[in-house]
């Protein structure tokens, strides 16, 4: 075991397993029934290839598979600098789209610069906002940060699927099987003004959060699940779900 787990951090493990990952990518997007439901102001920015920057949460992240009925030319992802997220990173390029390291924890500053510069050449961003280790369905601020730098706006995208499992993890992550019937559903844009002060800054941080929570709730409540919670007003002061420390938020409110 230890042998393995050794082999696996490895650069030949990484690779292989990348190849893997985009393979399963490719395989939700072509099983997975899809049911998209896009709101018009962003169908509009979309269809105009306007950049825009995508929230979706940690545990959600496989519904992009099928966010589009034709893969966009041009799409990027913020990445954790993590093992894990560089697998996902790698996964990603292999796949054709763009892929930028760093989060609220590591590399974040340099992150949001090199984001930045992608969305201001028209490459729309897309983020987990409670990445990469939560809380839960909590928005950290950076979205906000650079949709206000790069004069963008936010949007929400979230789904579910059934069948699915839904792991027992901080993230509660969700996978749909194949063949599944998938709803995933685009929320209006969020803008944020380029002179936002700190107040109105929290105000969109909000704003994405419950837009989020909202669509991610009616997309479960579509296919008769129990709604996914966010997490506990305390572990967004404190703590993550998983009980090991997380980066400091506040709970939002509509």
């Amino acid at each position: 075991m230890k042998l393995l787990k050794t082999w696996l951090k490895t650069d030949q493990a990484q690779s292989i397993l990348s190849v893997v990952l985009a393979g399963l990518i490719w395989l939700f997007y072509l099983t997975v029934r899809w049911h998209r439901r896009i709101d018009p102001e962003t169908r509009a920015l979309l269809d105009a290839g306007k950049p825009v920057i995508i929230c979706y949460w940690h545990g959600r992240m496989f519904f992009l598979a099928g966010a589009w009925r034709k893969r966009p030319k041009k799409l990027g992802f913020l990445n954790s600098a993590h093992r894990d997220g560089r697998l996902i990173a790698r996964a990603l390029v292999r796949i054709g789209y763009t892929s930028v390291l760093g989060s609220s924890r590591r590399g974040g500053a340099m992150a949001l610069r090199e984001m930045s510069r992608h969305l201001r050449a028209g490459t729309p961003m897309a983020i987990t906002p409670d990445g990469p280790k939560g809380p839960r369905m909590r928005a950290k601020a950076g979205a906000v940060k650079a949709a206000q730098i790069a004069g963008v706006p936010l949007v929400a995208f979230t789904g579910s699927a059934a069948p699915r499992k839904l792991f027992k993890t901080w993230d509660r992550f969700c996978l749909p099987s194949p063949l599944a019937r998938a709803p995933v559903y685009w929320g209006p844009p969020i803008y944020v003004p380029r002179d936002a002060d700190a107040q109105t800054l929290e105000a969109c941080r909000r704003a994405i959060e419950e837009s989020l929570n909202s669509l991610t709730k009616e997309a479960e409540r579509s296919l008769g699940q129990e709604e996914t919670e966010a997490a506990p007003e305390e572990d967004a002061d404190g703590k993550g779900a998983d009980g090991k420390g997380a980066d400091r938020g506040r709970h939002a409110r509509a």
